[in-house]
């Protein structure tokens, strides 16, 4: 007993004890960046009784920001590709740091970002947090199917064409039939227009949008011995390595009728010259005292 308790107190005078340890309680910052918006990265730090030595900023290793309260000067920046501290809205105080970047640019604003708090001598602790941040431009808006009827015949071509919003990077359109999966050789990608800027400002941004096209021969595969039957058609709108957890998906769905040329035939109804036979007698009054005057005569 007596030797564990040495060891305890050579632990305490040595690390300071589990009370007088820094530590880094909380770090945040967003997993997908939209870079139409500035990106808030937050740190916060207990320093266990020690005194802040300096929180520094990192992007893949790189170190772009520091906050030292002792040194001359509180704020330091450092160049790094696509990264850009808004000092006049970031805030550091001794237990949390605050940055706003601003003019984020895809890719190189992406990246890991880590938080690194020290302590002064003679301990110099070190806390860190590091997140993994992709910077992208999600469309705004579900993807757009121009170009189908409600109603078609057996044996006649589906033909769509879907129109994604506007991403950086260039969305992904991927067409699905029935819950599944079109065929390869029934999609085609189409040309788009040229990328656009973004029109909030930010001239690094560069808006592309994706334009497919669906061509289907509505055989009888779809209506089998049905006389008719119905089909649902959906394009799905993605951006290449996101999570649809992360970005869900975005979806334009469609249903439509496919009908058998005799069904269609048979469906047809028997009409009058100006009226149908389910209207009642009294609409076709004038008509039938056409005819009477007619043979009158």
């Amino acid at each position: 007993m007596f030797a564990n308790m040495i060891r305890y107190l050579f632990a305490t005078f040595l690390f300071g004890g589990p009370s007088m340890c820094l530590r880094l309680t909380n770090m945040t910052a967003p997993s997908i960046q939209d870079p139409r918006e500035q990106m808030q990265l937050y740190c916060k730090f207990d320093m266990g009784g020690e005194d802040l030595y300096a929180v520094k900023w990192y992007k893949d290793d790189h170190e772009f920001f520091r906050y030292a309260p002792s040194g001359p000067n509180n704020y330091v920046q450092y160049p790094v590709s696509g990264v850009t501290v808004d000092t006049t809205r970031s805030h550091c105080t001794r237990d949390t740091c605050e940055l706003m970047l601003i003019d984020l640019q895809r890719p190189y604003s992406s990246g890991a970002y880590r938080c690194e708090v020290s302590s002064e001598a003679p301990a110099f602790r070190l806390a860190s947090q590091t997140f993994n941040i992709t910077v992208a431009a999600i469309p705004k808006h579900p993807p757009l199917i121009d170009g189908l009827a409600d109603t078609y015949t057996t044996g006649s071509m589906l033909l769509a064409t879907c129109t994604s919003g506007l991403g950086d990077p260039k969305p992904r359109i991927t067409w699905f039939v029935n819950n599944k999966m079109a065929p390869i050789n029934q999609v085609k990608d189409l040309p788009s227009k040229p990328a656009q800027p973004d029109t909030t400002g930010n001239s690094n941004i560069m808006l592309k949008q994706s334009i497919s096209q669906l061509r289907i021969p509505l055989d009888k595969k779809y209506t089998g011995t049905q006389p008719s039957t119905s089909l649902e058609v959906r394009c799905v709108s993605s951006v290449d390595g996101i999570n649809s957890n992360i970005a869900p998906h975005l979806s334009a769905t469609r249903n439509i009728m496919i009908m058998d040329e005799n069904q269609l035939v048979n469906n047809q109804k028997f009409h009058w010259p100006s009226c149908s036979i389910k209207v009642s007698l009294t609409g076709c009054l004038p008509v039938l005292a056409i005819f009477v005057y007619l043979f009158a005569c």
